[in-house]
């Protein structure tokens, strides 16, 4: 074969060597090379595969080094390219294996020399891009750390004003961060503060990120260990709704073997058994924190802290915090104060309850009596808690009547139990506590008042969510027991199992079955005396036909959030229930003729249900004060040609309401039905005299202006107290009901989408509004052509979308203040926004402004004006995001002196490209400043010098490489906000 191709190659030469010579190539060196290609076919084949076993043992190694650090890590998206390229070569390379085999046989000389040359070269070539590629992984990340598993934080309370609880809480973290500690005990009485140790630290861990996974369980009386496995199951996206307790330990177990984990059991009041969980001690990683109240319930531990009552000097702090200083070194008071110190046994609960009842009173007489009171034996048997309970009923029996029957009827719910202002109150409300009062709204302000006095006196607390209230568990267990021993009192019946025995639904006053696992109810209970009953979160499916048959004094009753799909035919027996709850029955299609019959029925809740259309029996209630009713996308309706093709509220339903005072009609913006019928909805809705509070959709500015033009209540003598008003739809943004309106009164809602000019209808609105929203506004320059006197009371405000705004207020438009109540401001996707304020700023305008957002506005260089920046004297959170033009925070040549920013918390810069300067004035303090988020800020060099005062800075988010780019004042400076540095 190879004189064959020593043959041709020479015939070929002979036939160029002449141009060759002329030209002076290296013509014969270049046929050699050809010749070698396929003379050296067989060696070179086996070259390229000890180089593809080379790069195949590479990816071995880089997928084995992915295995065994996938708890932390992931591979990098160059890696996956790498690893797909590697496949990609392997293909080629049996390819090509397979085209030698086929050509191998010709190569006594039958297969033409080019295409054994174009082989040859192919063998070569690949080999070489083998190589290329082997190297390539030693000059690429092969991981990436992973996005850490997301963890609901406890917002706990800060513990500022309980020094010795920060005392504990780091020796907590030192003791998560010792690898032989497994099991710590949190342990103490009740009320020390164990819990808010806890939330502190669960919070605290969450920021850090040095676990996979942060469980939290309060566990109930009897220790479940289903609950607490089902707690840990939904945390690591595990489901096991058919296996035993012993297949779930085993799930939790092999899954957390090799994770670093803290599991927090709160409230632990008896033994657990960690292994019958799934928590074993093989599981080098992961730990428990207890908390209880006895050291020995927690089993064998490595490290226990014991919370004990504050001390002396921590609870005459917090004692005279509460009271009022000024009482301090009253002669007659001091030494009875002393005493009343001690009796509070060093619990903060008990000391802020205790103290508030005092709170700037000067009358020593009543202070000598507290004291007395406080000393007195208690009638009632004595209980671990008997101090807790003392200090509960002595508050709760000098309250009214009225509040007193407010505060006991919280013993109704669970434990801990989070309730809404505004359904607290109606549960009030329907009780008759306050029969004195006709109007509903009356009764609001009534509620609210007695509520502020609650969490005044530490009776109640304010919960995570906004508007809600929790009572302390040990105060809500002490009402539950005065509430049960009065003989003419509530009689609360709380189930935390299934069976009801038919003398306890007789003799109940009051029943809650709360969230729990409800297969059956009775078919007909004896309960004439019944006045409330609580079946909201349960897994009820069905009720009786006969079920409400004795339940004639029923006064509320709660389905929310349940299965139920009917309601039986008995509801009519319940002639006196005044609040019908029936939210989120996603699976209630319709409602029964009979609910027609509830003649006393006050309140109805039919908002998220599958309700299609607006039974025309709901007209017969002429009592009725507040209806909340949702018309939104759902499978009913669809599914239903009648109910698409029926009215969605009839004629003649919503003016048959004459008492109504609340109304709430949430729709779909595209639901047809309601763009047709809704002109007759307006004309009756603005027939009732009586209405203070509206939730609704108007499709245009003419309808807002009909209604404006016709109510009898809008143009009454009172002000609306609430109101939700959306008017036009724009398909881009929807409501901002993320938004957080924490914070802000937000009863006044008004948004106006897709609109032009300034129509005097929703300037109208603006006027008595609390929050506001411009959404795609086609004309507006600025919100000054609105009127700046018009944002008096707004205290959130959205403007989006909106293509023709150069400036959010012009100065040059405005006389005297305006947004002097402002506590929030988002300002979103304005192509030719160029100022937030344009020109003179009014001293006391934007003075409350806590939350700043900025994001897509591509026009703005400059953030805020020396004129501005006095003004921002509240900001806590300032984020700027996806703004193409920003150049700098604080304008050049500000006379801006450290005094800036003097409370913000939070600070966000995000895709900024040309941003180089936050403020050229290196000596601001930012003394409040702890956390900054700085991504895809390329050109922002000089950020260690602006932030080198920031003394309470605590995470710092970036990017490593930015990082790595940056110049800093010295090296204490580095390392000293090297430590709270995070990479993203």
């Amino acid at each position: 074969m190879e004189a064959v191709a020593a043959q041709a190659a020479a015939q070929a030469a002979g036939s160029l060597v002449g141009p060759a010579v002329e030209g002076g190539t290296g013509i014969l060196h270049c046929l050699k090379r050809k010749y070698l290609y396929v003379k050296n076919m067989s060696k070179n084949l086996r070259n390229l595969e000890r180089e593809e076993k080379y790069l195949c043992d590479e990816e071995a190694d880089v997928k084995t080094r992915l295995e065994r650090n996938k708890l932390k890590m992931e591979k990098s998206r160059r890696c996956e390219t790498w690893l797909n390229e590697v496949e990609r070569m392997k293909d080629e390379i049996e390819t090509l294996k397979s085209s030698y085999s086929s050509t191998h046989k010709f190569l006594c000389g039958i297969c033409p020399f080019p295409s054994l040359l174009q082989l040859g070269k192919q063998i070569v070539k690949l080999t070489a891009e083998v190589v290329s590629l082997r190297k390539q992984i030693g000059q690429i990340a092969i991981m990436v750390e992973k996005a850490p598993v997301p963890v609901i934080k406890k917002h706990a309370k800060k513990m500022e004003e309980v020094p010795s609880l920060n005392k504990h809480l780091k020796m907590l973290q030192e003791c998560l961060r010792n690898v032989g500690t497994k099991r710590i005990c949190i342990w103490g009485p009740p009320g020390v503060g164990k819990t808010t140790i806890m939330e502190n630290l669960h919070d605290a861990i969450g920021e850090s990120r040095q676990f996979d996974f942060i469980f939290w369980v309060t566990v109930n009386s009897e220790g479940n260990i289903r609950d607490i496995q089902e707690v840990l199951l939904r945390r690591l996206d595990l489901r096991a709704e058919d296996h035993n307790i012993d297949q779930r330990a085993d799930m939790i177990s092999e899954e957390l073997k090799d994770k670093s984990y803290v599991l927090f059991l709160d409230e632990v009041s008896t033994e657990i058994n960690l292994r019958d969980i799934g928590i074993h001690d093989e599981h080098k990683n992961g730990k428990v924190v207890f908390a209880c109240i006895f050291r020995n319930i927690c089993g064998q531990i490595d490290e226990e802290i014991n919370v004990q009552r504050l001390s002396c000097k921590d609870a005459q702090k917090l004692f005279w915090e509460t009271v009022g200083v000024q009482l301090k070194d009253c002669r007659d008071i001091k030494p009875v104060a002393r005493l009343i110190i001690n009796e509070c046994g060093g619990m903060p609960h008990m000391i802020k309850l205790i103290g508030s009842s005092l709170a700037n009173v000067s009358n020593p007489a009543i202070w000598r009596d507290m004291l007395s009171q406080l000393r007195s034996p208690s009638m009632a048997p004595k209980q671990e808690l008997e101090e807790v309970y003392k200090s509960f009923k002595l508050v709760c029996d000098k309250l009214p009547s009225d509040k007193q029957l407010c505060l006991l009827y919280w013993a109704i719910f669970p434990v801990g139990y989070e309730l809404h202002e505004d359904y607290i109150i109606e549960c009030w409300r329907a009780e008759q506590f306050f029969a004195y009062l006709r109007k509903l709204g009356e009764a609001r302000d009534r509620g609210q008042s007695i509520l502020d006095e609650f969490v005044k006196k530490s009776l109640l607390e304010k919960g995570r969510k906004a508007s809600h209230y929790k009572m302390f568990e040990h105060f809500q267990r002490a009402a539950l027991r005065i509430a049960n021993h009065d003989e003419n009192s509530f009689k609360i019946l709380v189930k935390e199992e299934e069976k009801i025995s038919e003398e306890e639904w007789e003799v109940a006053n009051r029943i809650s079955l709360i969230r729990m696992c409800l297969s059956t109810l009775p078919k007909r209970p004896k309960c004439c005396r019944i006045l409330t009953l609580l079946l909201q979160e349960s897994s009820l499916a069905e009720l009786p036909a006969s079920f409400f048959g004795y339940m004639c004094s029923l006064q509320l009753l709660d389905l929310h959030d349940t299965k139920i799909k009917l309601l039986p035919s008995s509801i009519s027996s319940l002639t006196n229930l005044k609040a019908l709850f029936l939210n989120n029955c996603c699976q209630l299609m319709r409602l029964p003729a009979e609910v027609g019959d509830l003649h006393n029925l006050e309140i109805l809740d039919l908002s998220h249900t599958g309700i299609c259309c607006l039974p025309s029996e709901i007209g017969q209630l002429v009592n009725l004060k507040c209806l909340r009713v949702s018309f939104l996308a759902n499978i009913g309706e669809e599914n239903n040609f009648a109910a698409r093709s029926m009215e969605i509220i009839s004629s003649n339903i919503i003016s048959r309401l004459h008492s109504l005072e609340e109304l709430s009609i949430v729709v779909d913006p595209n639901n047809r039905r309601w763009n047709q019928n809704v002109e007759n909805i307006v004309v009756e809705v603005a027939s009732l005299a009586d209405l203070t509070t509206l939730c609704f959709y108007f499709p245009n500015v003419g309808l807002l202006q009909n209604f404006i033009n016709a109510s009898k209540s809008w143009n009454g003598n009172s002000n609306f107290r609430s109101f939700s008003i959306l008017v036009g739809y724009n398909q881009r943004s929807s409501p901002h009901m993320e938004f957080d309106f924490s914070g802000c009164s937000a009863e006044k809602y008004l948004r106006f989408a897709d609109g032009e000019g300034f129509p005097d209808a929703v300037v109208k609105i603006l006027e008595q509004a609390c929050a506001f929203e411009l959404i795609g506004h086609r004309t507006a320059a600025n919100l000054s052509d609105f009127g700046a006197n018009k944002f008096g009371d707004v205290e959130a405000c959205i403007v989006e979308d909106c293509n023709e705004i150069i400036s959010i207020i012009d100065g040059n438009l405005t006389e005297g203040v305006t947004f002097q109540h402002l506590k929030k401001l988002h300002i979103s996707h304005l192509p030719k926004l160029m100022h937030i304020w344009k020109g003179s700023i009014q001293s006391g305008s934007l003075i409350m402004l806590e939350t700043l957002i900025l994001k897509r506005c591509h026009g703005m260089k400059t953030l805020f004006s020396e004129e501005i920046i006095f003004q921002l004297n509240q900001i806590q959170y300032l984020q700027v995001e996806d703004c193409k033009e920003m150049e700098e925070i604080i304008e050049a040549g500000s006379a801006v002196d450290s005094r800036a920013f003097p409370k913000l918390k939070s600070f966000q810069l995000i895709n900024l490209p040309k941003l180089s300067s936050i403020c050229h004035n290196m000596s601001l303090a930012w003394p409040l400043l702890e956390t900054i988020t700085i991504k895809a800020c390329d050109e922002l060099r000089n950020f260690p010098s602006t932030i080198e005062n920031a003394s309470k800075l605590r995470g710092i988010q970036c990017n490593q490489a930015w990082w790595s780019s940056l110049v800093w004042p010295n090296d204490h400076v580095r390392d000293h906000f090297q430590n709270f540095c995070q990479f993203i």
